[in-house]
């Protein structure tokens, strides 16, 4: 019966939605979650509504619940994004616009407002910075090898201020993550010495370089660097998982292996 009725006033706000009474639509959404709380489809309604009326704090608040309630609600997605964007967060709305192109990679306006979140983004990005985000993006489709090649542009297009020097580092960490993908421990290595020269505490190259080394059989010097990332961040899986898993190797092989 709550089912029923709250369908009923999800068909009220949706009436009211199209006349442009929002404020009267949400209203009769409200009714639909409370009647309904776990059908992520009220949420969403409700969140184009609050972004009609440029309430975009509370459209994100409930495009978020919406997709806590289904995590496949791609249009959950999608108004998260849009909300962020009005907000200023950038990177999280071009993370949700993400989400929603995977969920639904034909549907022509998701992908249109993640071109216009990447666009916006970079416009006050250095070169650098810009280069930076598309081999992200590379890495994360699982092209690897035009990654690399577009890291080595943003490194050599980065320039002597701090800013720059923190692209720097992250881009040669990536690289050096790509480059272990592609069975080149050696290559890894190096990138991973780079930033440690520029930055010893850097803990993604710490981990990289010991998962470089182990892979080589290096375990002395994998365990020091995953010992050395796990002091950083003593709660990272990564780290004390590394640290137990050589440790081990080490008892099994001998500590001779460095």
């Amino acid at each position: 019966m709550a089912t029923k009725q709250a369908e009923e006033y999800k068909n009220k706000g949706n009436e009211e939605f199209k006349k442009g009474n929002h404020a009267k639509a949400i209203e009769y959404y409200t009714y639909a979650t409370e009647l309904d709380p776990n059908n992520s489809l009220m949420y969403t309604n409700r969140s184009n509504a609050y972004w009609q009326m440029k309430n975009w704090e509370k459209s994100a608040r409930d495009a978020k619940k919406a997709i806590e309630k289904d995590a496949k609600n791609v249009k959950g997605y999608y108004r998260l994004g849009m909300a962020l964007i009005e907000m200023g967060q950038l990177k999280e709305a071009k993370e949700a616009f993400q989400k929603a192109v995977e969920l639904d990679p034909k549907n022509q306006s998701f992908a249109d407002a993640l071109s216009r979140c990447k666009a916006q983004m970079m416009r006050d990005m250095s070169e650098a910075d810009r280069l930076k985000t598309e081999g992200n993006d590379a890495y994360k489709s699982g092209r690897i090898e035009e990654a690399v090649g577009i890291y080595t542009r943003a490194i050599a297009a980065c320039k002597n201020t701090e800013k720059d020097i923190e692209i720097k580092c992250d881009c040669l960490a990536n690289r050096a993550a790509c480059r272990r993908q592609l069975y080149l421990p050696e290559e890894c290595i190096s990138d991973c010495n780079e930033v440690l020269a520029m930055k010893p505490d850097h803990f993604k190259a710490l981990i990289r370089r010991g998962q470089a080394y182990e892979s080589m059989e290096k375990y002395q010097k994998a365990l020091d660097d995953f010992i050395a990332a796990s002091r950083i961040d003593p709660n990272a899986k990564i780290a004390y998982e590394g640290v137990s898993r050589l440790r081990n190797s080490m008892k099994a092989f001998g500590s001779g292996k460095n």
